[in-house]
């Protein structure tokens, strides 16, 4: 939710009057669970995400108008117009097999994924016991790092959800050593975790986690950004960046 209101704040900003085309041709780059927030600005949700993690429809949760509205925001959601492509780089679409405290301390304070914007209060938890898949034995919702875990059913909620028509998406995948890459896995992240069908390219960087800083991800990011503006100038739009 932090991601899709600060850029929808920035685009409202620059431009108030809607007069520039090219910022509503955006390209968004996410790493690891960057990446889940990423899709999560470019997939219509209707009541998807929402039935995933609860038994019960919204309206029947024992909850303030104010809170149910915050549930509404973060798991009721609709692509961005101006978000046009996205990059996913080593992301856990489906979830990872590293789901260690020290793994979860790291995610807990880079990533913060809606499950850990709305927590739910205990008041809430209390009354509506049972109504919550992911939340039988905790006073909350799941935080980003708990929302890592395989078989999650927010991660799944949101990994069966397609991005939207019109949006093209790129996977760059991290994948240690030499070996089948589709059995292979970054140290965080599986291959096939990582992987989604449809992309309009993928690309496997024999590397860690950490992969954004290697040069084949590097020159991978700037094939896609050179794709983007080719498309964007076929279009017959001239987007240059703005005079300082």
């Amino acid at each position: 939710m932090l991601l899709r209101d600060k850029l929808t704040d920035t685009v409202s900003r620059l431009d108030p009057d809607n007069l520039d085309p090219c910022l509503r041709q955006m390209v968004v780059v996410g790493h690891s669970q960057g990446g889940l927030l990423t899709k999560l600005t470019v997939v219509d949700t209707g009541p998807r995400l929402w039935n995933s993690v609860s038994r019960v429809p919204l309206a029947g949760v024992p909850a303030s108008d104010e809170f149910r509205t915050l549930l509404s925001r973060a798991l009721f959601v609709q692509p961005l117009p101006f978000v046009r492509r996205v990059v996913f780089v080593a992301t856990p679409h489906r979830g990872s097999f590293r789901t260690g405290a020290w793994v979860n301390g790291i995610l807990r304070r880079l990533v913060r994924l809606p499950g850990n914007l709305v927590l739910m209060s205990r008041d809430t938890l209390t009354q509506g016991k049972g109504l919550f898949y992911a939340a039988r034995t905790t006073a909350r919702l799941p935080t980003a790092a708990e929302n890592m875990t395989p078989g999650n059913p927010f991660l799944e909620g949101l990994a069966a959800i397609p991005v939207a028509d019109g949006v093209a998406y790129h996977s760059i995948i991290a994948v240690k050593g030499d070996g089948r890459a589709e059995d292979g896995n970054d140290g965080v992240v599986a291959y096939r975790s990582a992987h989604l069908e449809g992309a309009a390219s993928e690309l496997v960087v024999r590397s860690s986690h950490s992969t954004q800083s290697e040069p084949g991800t590097i020159q991978e990011m700037r094939r896609i950004l050179h794709v983007h503006g080719d498309a964007l100038r076929a279009a017959g739009l001239r987007c240059v960046p703005a005079a300082r």
